[in-house]
């Protein structure tokens, strides 16, 4: 036996003895559905596919939220799981998925009202966060009138809550901005009001040139 042929060998048969060990790896890693029915564990999950998804780590993030999403409907992890996996694809620019994953939030009914992590959130607002991210997705395919609708949905039917008043305010602020704008871009009115525009520009350039062609040209006073 040649030296590749020995080297071919010991490669095959580390690779059948490895195998084994991958696999229990792999699964010892992901819980099984039975072990996620305690609430630690699925919160242990939800972090460790945060973290992932801070690393770069999007197919770890993905695995880690698409198990609570099989697992755990029940638990307050779920809306969460949820609204990641439509961030995630958004981000992949997957939006048809992404849309997916926001309407199955909603669907759901999450707890709007679950406290958040902080102050600047004083509430989880999960219908509100799921109806705008639909709106951006439709906004990135370029169909504004649905990104429109759903905007107006946010405001209308999966309102924002939240007790600080400041936070209410900058909310209502931003989200009335967009649908000014989505109003625009669906109207096309930003088009007609450019080309108007453009229009005032040109006809005064060329009036400006025709003025100059009919002016006598002026003369020096010598005193």
């Amino acid at each position: 036996m040649d030296l590749l042929s020995s080297h071919r060998s010991q490669f095959i048969i580390l690779a059948i003895v490895s195998a084994p060990l991958l696999v229990v790896r792999c699964s010892a890693a992901m819980p099984s559905c039975a072990e996620l029915q305690a609430s630690e564990a699925v919160s242990q999950l939800l972090d460790q596919g945060n973290a992932a998804f801070d690393a770069g780590d999007r197919g770890t993030a993905r695995a880690s939220w698409m198990k609570i999403r099989e697992c755990s409907p029940t638990t307050a992890a779920y809306p969460k799981a949820l609204y990641n996996l439509g961030l995630l694809e958004f981000k992949e620019k997957d939006f048809q998925q992404a849309i997916a994953y926001f309407e199955e939030l909603l669907h759901s009914h999450p707890n709007d009202k679950e406290p958040g992590g902080s102050l600047m959130e004083t509430n989880r607002n999960y219908s509100f966060r799921g109806a705008l991210g639909i709106s951006e997705c439709y906004e990135e395919m370029g169909e504004f009138r649905p990104a429109l609708r759903w905007a107006w949905l946010a405001k209308t039917k999966y309102t924002f809550y939240s007790w600080c008043g400041n936070c209410s305010r900058s909310a209502h602020f931003a989200l009335n901005k967009r649908i000014c704008y989505l109003v625009l871009r669906a109207s096309r009115l930003h088009l007609w009001g450019g080309t108007l525009l453009l229009g005032i520009v040109v006809l005064r350039v060329q009036t400006s040139r025709r003025k100059k062609r009919l002016d006598p040209p002026s003369r020096k006073v010598n005193e």
